[in-house]
């Protein structure tokens, strides 16, 4: 006899997903989510977490992708800076739901000056 008992099945909305990658995001210096104007802002205002520079993919073998969209600053080096937002995504994705990333696709979508 099993001393286990099955209570059912846990589901993670890819939302979920998306939210943890745009967390992670904020712990790399340097690195932000691309904006998307004023739509966004209107709808974080009201408590409503919307992250349109981040999307997550679930293909037809339930592997799961993601596709960041990033603004760097001047001076810092691509390739390392976007090798780190892959580490570091997977790295939280991994630890918090337990799910091994396909592909982080990681965007460039502009290089800013930091503000004095």
């Amino acid at each position: 006899m099993e001393n286990t008992v099955d209570l059912g099945v846990v589901q993670i909305h890819k939302k979920v997903i998306g939210d943890i990658a745009a967390a992670a995001i904020k712990e790399i210096p340097g690195v932000q989510l691309a904006s998307f104007g004023f739509i966004g802002s209107i709808a974080e205002a009201f408590g409503y977490k919307n992250y349109p520079a981040v999307t997550v993919t679930i293909d037809k073998d339930t592997q799961v992708s993601l596709e960041i969209r990033v603004i760097i600053h001047y001076g810092m080096n691509i390739p390392q800076v976007a090798r780190q937002i892959q580490d570091v995504i997977a790295a939280a994705v991994e630890e918090a739901v337990d799910i091994h990333l396909k592909e982080i696709n990681v965007n460039i979508q502009a290089i800013e000056r930091p503000s004095l």
